[in-house]
């Protein structure tokens, strides 16, 4: 489950950083992501957050939602699978972008 996540945010980070025209820039436009993934990071270890379909859609509140779970010893096989599929899913729209974005020729001769 970590594989599709870190592909989902290399290809965002990567996509975001593309509009920027300096370092400096581009670590501006990339820290609120640190935020996204903080916070659904954290909320999935408050109490009242339990796996259930609806929160296996949500990229990183899912997967640590069934670590916990795994941590617990409780293994929801088919919400495994739904999490793998979604987190799948959502990674290879963002490296669909991020090569989109590549392939613009503005975005590979910047002056």
């Amino acid at each position: 489950m970590a594989l599709p996540l870190a592909v989902l945010f290399a290809s965002a980070l990567l996509t975001i950083a593309l509009f920027a025209k300096s370092y400096k820039e581009a670590q501006s436009y990339l820290t609120p992501m640190t935020f996204i993934v903080v916070i659904p990071a954290v909320a999935s270890l408050l109490p009242g957050f339990d796996l259930n379909p609806k929160l296996a859609l949500v990229p990183i509140l899912s997967t640590s939602l069934v670590c916990k779970e795994i941590v617990a010893g409780t293994f929801h096989w088919n919400y495994i699978l739904l999490i793998l599929l979604s987190s799948s899913v959502y990674a290879a729209a963002a490296l669909f972008i991020a090569v989109k974005m590549f392939q613009r020729e503005s975005v590979l001769f910047r002056s």
